[in-house]
């Protein structure tokens, strides 16, 4: 998981909604190392273990779950079938042509430009929700990674994980 984790910086994550493509450019990303990992949904001892069986598919599929009942967060199934890890696509840069006006969930008549500086922000701009849970990503045309550059391993900042103080020594893993 770590390893793709770093692989999937700077490819571009392909929506299609109705007729519409929208592309960007992941940006930041974290690793779920699966049974051994408490911040990871799959550990036994984590209580959300039962919506997590997604991420024992094989690697390339999508694991899509709510969180505080109201945010959708995207995933990426990272390994082999059964052994349930992931990377959490935390953030993402719109490409050109790409941006999406985003209505105001207060305010019908205020429409925010691409916002995708987190998990949350990022499945609402896309589109993201269970709906997608289980989708093969290197077959969809609803949802899927075409391939860039590599970003080179001098170039990318690797730190924490966020929001995991639950995970007890675990949420110090980078």
């Amino acid at each position: 998981a770590v390893e793709l984790a770093q692989k999937l910086l700077g490819k571009i994550l392909v929506r299609k909604i109705n007729d519409r493509i929208i592309k960007v450019k992941i940006v930041e990303t974290e690793a779920y190392i699966g049974k051994i990992d408490r911040a990871c949904h799959a550990h036994v001892e984590n209580r959300s273990r039962w919506k997590s069986a997604a991420l024992s598919n094989r690697g390339g599929c999508a694991y899509v779950y709510l969180i505080y009942s109201m945010y959708h967060c995207f995933n990426i199934a990272s390994s082999v079938k059964g052994d349930p890890q992931g990377v959490l696509i935390r953030a993402a840069e719109p490409l050109n042509h790409h941006t999406v006006p985003v209505v105001s969930r207060h305010d019908k008549r205020k429409k925010y430009r691409y916002t995708t500086n987190g998990p949350g922000k990022l499945c609402r701009v896309l589109d993201i929700d269970i709906s997608l849970n289980n989708t093969d990503l290197t077959t969809s045309d609803l949802i899927y990674l075409e391939d860039a550059p590599e970003i080179k391993a001098e170039e990318i900042m690797v730190t924490k994980r966020v929001n995991i103080d639950y995970a007890g020594e675990d949420k110090n893993r980078l």
